[in-house]
């Protein structure tokens, strides 16, 4: 009887031993067909990252070569296409129409000052305190805040009114006198302390980590931010934003003053 339980036993296991090496067989080559056909995908697809860059790739190239080839230029029409932004944004909250003499002033005074004469002191100052080192950092931001921003701040202040009334609206005869009197102590306190909030931290951050050749373009990013406090200060909003900004009640109650007498 135990003789026949163990032939039994070993037919068995000759009848099932074979299947089981071919599935073991066939798993271990499986696996290498996986594995290779995963490093295959991976390698096309660093071929096509390789190969193909993206747009904002090309873009960014393109714009860097542009910069160096004519950094000037660009920083010359950076300054007057956000400059003219910023002004027909701050007419448009205020306004019914857009003065485009006011706008072309702006776009004038901000591609030449904060433009070209800005893109020059920047350079300037690289070449003098080059480097990214914290004394060089805070000489450049300080130099900046109160050379530099005060002689654009002037610029805007003298020139905009003037531009506006005599080269770009009929005016009449040129009055220089117009120059002084559109300049006053107390509006360019007003946008010293902008200048000053904005700039001296975006400056720190601007020399210590971007590259001068880019350093245009953030300029005159920030500076439409700023510009559209220099259009509000040179067309009369400015004390009324900060009278609304003190006290926002006394204006909705005036509103809803003259809408119930209405």
């Amino acid at each position: 009887m135990r003789s026949v339980i163990v032939a039994i036993l070993t037919v068995s296991s000759a009848a099932y031993v074979p299947d089981l090496k071919i599935s073991v067989t066939n798993s271990k080559q499986d696996v290498p067909d996986f594995v290779t056909t995963s490093k295959s995908v991976l390698r096309v697809a660093q071929n096509l990252q390789q190969t193909q860059p993206t747009a904002l790739k090309k873009l960014s190239a393109n714009y860097q070569q542009l910069q160096k080839d004519y950094y000037l230029q660009m920083a010359f029409l950076q300054a007057a296409i956000l400059a003219s932004g910023a002004d027909m944004a701050t007419q448009g909250m205020e306004a019914t129409s857009i003065d485009f003499g006011h706008v072309a002033a702006m776009a004038t005074v901000a591609s030449t000052m904060s433009g070209v004469a800005n893109a020059i002191w920047l350079r300037q100052l690289e070449n003098t305190f080059p480097g990214t080192e914290t004394p060089n950092v805070f000489m450049k931001t300080m130099i900046h805040a109160t050379i530099i921003a005060s002689i654009i701040n002037s610029a805007y202040l003298a020139f905009v009114p003037l531009l506006t009334a005599y080269l770009y609206h009929d005016g009449g005869s040129v009055d220089f006198s117009i120059v002084f009197s559109s300049w006053s102590v107390e509006e360019f306190i007003t946008l010293t302390k902008l200048e000053l909030l904005m700039f001296i931290p975006y400056n720190t951050v601007a020399f210590k980590f971007v590259p001068p050749s880019v350093r245009p373009l953030t300029h005159a990013a920030v500076s439409a931010t700023f510009n559209v406090a220099v259009s509000a200060v040179t067309l009369g909003y400015f004390d009324r934003w900060c009278e609304y900004a003190m006290h926002p009640w006394r204006h909705h109650l005036d509103f809803g003053t003259t809408w119930l007498l209405s």
